[in-house]
């Protein structure tokens, strides 16, 4: 049986998220600085270990404070967005939307079943959409 995944397609919702990728949800720290990163953010950073495919490695991370990334402000918004970590950057929820098959999500969503829940009613939004494109485009043939 051939597995289907349905995607979202365009970036992640953040406008309509409470910064949940910013919070504490299943990994020790709030983000993963790369090299040339690490000098600009020494104040804020750590040395942590982390298990890699060739074992536990010590990288530099800005470090949760309170469950929370230290650069998100009290209205769940970054302080620092057009300076913030590639990792941040990068960062995109959409990726773990379906990604072992229609229903199945990848472990952020798994751990964070509210942007789960968004990230569904947008589909079911998008589905919509794409319906109705699809018979007005056929009752116009």
């Amino acid at each position: 049986m051939r597995t289907v995944r349905l995607a979202i397609l365009g970036s992640s919702p953040c406008d309509q998220c409470d910064a949940a990728c910013c919070k504490q949800n299943g990994h020790e720290f709030a983000v993963l600085l790369h090299a040339d990163e690490r000098r600009r953010f020494a104040a804020w950073s750590v040395d942590l270990p982390v298990k890699s495919a060739s074992g536990i490695v010590l990288e530099r991370v800005i470090a949760y404070r309170d469950g929370r990334c230290p650069f998100l402000g009290d209205d769940d918004r970054c302080t620092i967005y057009q300076d913030r970590p590639l990792s941040c950057r990068r960062f995109e929820c959409v990726q773990f939307f379906n990604e072992h098959g229609v229903g199945r999500h990848g472990p952020f969503l798994q751990l964070n079943p509210r942007v789960a829940a968004l990230l569904e009613r947008l589909e079911g939004t998008s589905e919509r959409i794409t319906g109705r494109v699809c018979r007005q485009r056929r009752d116009s043939l």
